[in-house]
């Protein structure tokens, strides 16, 4: 009796290492590093890093999203009908903009007809969520809600670091 329950035990425990190794390689996140210029000053955020809210960039559901937030700077993309590799214009609507923010200045697309910003996915990676983690590169102008000032953004790019 003695020598079943151990046998059970040492069954259930290979066991339960094989599923949270299964687990493990079937949840594989990436780490990226999203930096860009906002009128010539450098803009770095790695997932993860120091001072970082949010580091990330992905397809999900047909619609891509670009974070980089740190605490006091974010710079953000939102664009519906996003499926795959390609080159995308933002418009200035709810679902598809992007915007700028540093302390108090706010530049937007949205409410700003003189906004554009464009950017190219070159590369997507599928999570095991079913989502796509992806790569690739930006820039455009952003205005102000009264579109006399404005930030241009260059140097745009999404790359993995893992």
């Amino acid at each position: 009796m003695k020598n079943n329950f151990f046998n059970s035990l040492a069954l259930l425990s290979i066991l339960g290492m094989a599923i949270a190794c299964t687990k493990e390689n079937n949840t594989r996140q990436y780490k990226q590093q999203i930096s860009l210029r906002a009128d010539g000053v450098l803009f770095t955020v790695n997932t993860g890093g120091a001072d970082v809210e949010e580091a990330d960039a992905h397809i999900n559901s047909g619609r891509f999203q670009l974070d980089a937030t740190t605490s006091t700077k974010d710079f953000s993309i939102n664009k519906q009908s996003v499926n795959d590799l390609g080159t995308y214009n933002v418009a200035g609507s709810v679902l598809d903009f992007a915007q700028w923010e540093d302390g108090s200045l706010l530049f937007s697309s949205i409410g700003s007809s003189r906004s554009h910003l464009q950017f190219t996915i070159t590369e997507k990676r599928e999570t095991s969520s079913g989502y796509y983690m992806v790569a690739g590169n930006f820039s455009g102008v952003l205005y102000n809600i009264t579109q006399t000032d404005s930030v241009i953004i260059t140097n745009g790019s999404i790359e993995f670091i893992d």
